[in-house]
């Protein structure tokens, strides 16, 4: 059994939301021209993406795609999960990848050349997180970097709980016997 509890909070709700405004404008701004294929990574990077494309003023179209490293742990496993496979409509389209967290970079690594692999003419990536240890992994376009604590809440989870919260928050987790 686990008992959660909140350490602090790292980013609030307004703090979030005017990073996701600026990125919005850096995206519009250097895909001008283009009608990116939007894909969020499920669960965790749903609700990041849904408030980022609202703030891209271009044309796009949605593609989610469902994968995972972690399951109910708080570390990765070390290898990523696609229940649904790749989308076949990203041949000859230029794609933005969205991801919660870059943390150990398995995600988006594999995503990226499994998805140029299956047709797509650029894939680009952003995360609203990077942890500090990850600060060598590139993403195109990075939100908030962050220290090495186990965060949660706008998306992310602890086996499943917390994506509601509004805010992230550092999570202290205790095993209880």
């Amino acid at each position: 059994m686990m008992d959660d509890r909140f350490s602090r909070v790292l980013l609030d709700q307004a703090e979030i939301q005017e990073r996701i405004r600026t990125l919005g404008e850096q995206i519009t701004h250097e895909m001008r021209g283009l009608v990116p294929c939007v894909i969020p990574i499920l669960d965790g990077g749903m609700i990041f993406a849904s408030d980022l494309v609202r703030k891209i003023s271009l044309p796009i179209t949605l593609l989610p795609i469902k994968a995972s490293s972690y399951g109910m742990e708080s570390v990765s496993s070390g290898n990523l999960d696609l229940p649904w496979g790749v989308p076949p409509l990203v041949r000859d389209r230029d794609v933005l990848l969205v991801d919660d967290i870059l943390d150990t970079g398995l995600t988006l690594t594999t995503l990226r050349s499994t998805l140029l692999e299956a047709g797509a003419r650029s894939v680009r990536t952003c995360v609203l997180l990077r942890k500090q240890h990850a600060n060598h992994l590139h993403s195109d376009y990075i939100g908030f970097d962050i220290p090495n604590e186990f965060v949660v809440g706008y998306g992310l989870d602890h086996a499943g709980r917390h994506r509601n919260l509004p805010e992230i928050s550092c999570l202290e987790i205790e095993k209880k016997n």
